[in-house]
C-alpha cells in the first residue's frame, strides 16, 4: 500500500483489532499520521470494538451472578429442608393430606340415628350410617328384664351384644356402634334364653 492510499476497511478493522499483519503495519501507521479521514474510521472501528467487549464482559458477569443466585437458592433450599423442624412440618403436613384424601373415600356418618321397630313384617325401616343407633322394640315385652339382645348383620355376624330394659314405649337399646350400610336383625332374648323377637332395619 502506497502512502497516498487509504487504509481498507477490513484493513483499519484488523489494525484496531490487534490482528493486522506485521509487513503492513509500518505503511499503514505513517499513512494514519497524515490521513484524517483515515483516523476517524480507525476510531470508529475502534468505539465499535470497544462496545463489543464491554458487552461480552457485561454478559459473562450476569451469566455469573445468575448461576451464583441460583446455587445459593438451591444451598437454601437443601439447608432448609435438612433442618429437623421443618422436616417434621413437612410430614405433618403429608400426614394431614393423606388423612384428609382418606376421609373422603370413606363412608359418612351420622352422629346418631333413632328407629322405632315392630316384629319382623313388611319392609324394614332404614336410616342414614351413624356412629350410634337409638333402637325402640315397640311391640316387645312392657315388664321383666332385664333382656339380652344380640345385633347381627345380613350375614349372622354379631355386631353388639347387651342388655336391655323394657318401659313404656317398649324394650330401649342404646347401640354404641357404628354400623355401616347394610341390613341388620335384632333379636331379643326372653328369660328363659330363647329369641321372643326379632326385628329388622337397613342402613343405606
Amino acid at each position: 500500500m502506497e502512502l497516498s492510499e487509504h487504509g481498507t476497511d477490513d484493513q483499519l478493522e484488523l489494525y484496531a483489532l490487534g490482528k493486522l499483519p506485521e509487513a503492513e503495519l509500518p505503511v499503514l501507521e505513517e499513512h494514519l499520521l497524515a490521513c484524517p479521514a483515515c483516523c476517524e474510521k480507525l476510531n470508529g472501528f475502534e468505539q465499535f470494538s470497544l462496545g463489543i467487549r464491554d458487552a461480552l464482559v457485561a454478559d459473562s458477569l450476569n451469566a455469573r451472578a445468575a448461576a451464583s443466585w441460583a446455587e445459593r437458592f438451591v444451598s437454601g433450599v437443601i439447608s432448609t429442608l435438612r433442618r429437623p423442624a421443618f422436616s417434621m412440618a413437612l410430614g405433618f403436613a403429608a400426614l394431614i393430606v393423606v388423612v384428609a384424601l382418606f376421609s373422603q373415600g370413606q363412608t359418612k356418618f351420622a352422629p346418631s340415628a333413632s328407629l322405632q321397630l315392630t316384629a319382623m313384617r313388611g319392609e324394614m325401616p332404614y336410616t342414614v350410617p351413624a356412629r350410634q343407633f337409638d333402637l325402640t322394640l315397640a311391640d316387645g315385652p312392657r315388664d321383666g328384664g332385664p333382656f339380652r339382645v344380640d345385633v347381627v348383620n345380613a350375614i349372622g355376624a354379631s355386631m353388639w351384644q347387651g342388655l336391655a330394659e323394657s318401659g313404656p314405649a317398649g324394650v330401649r337399646v342404646q347401640l354404641k356402634q357404628r354400623l355401616a350400610q347394610g341390613d341388620y336383625f335384632v333379636r331379643l332374648y326372653g328369660p328363659s334364653g330363647g329369641v321372643v323377637r326379632e326385628y329388622g332395619f337397613r342402613v343405606r
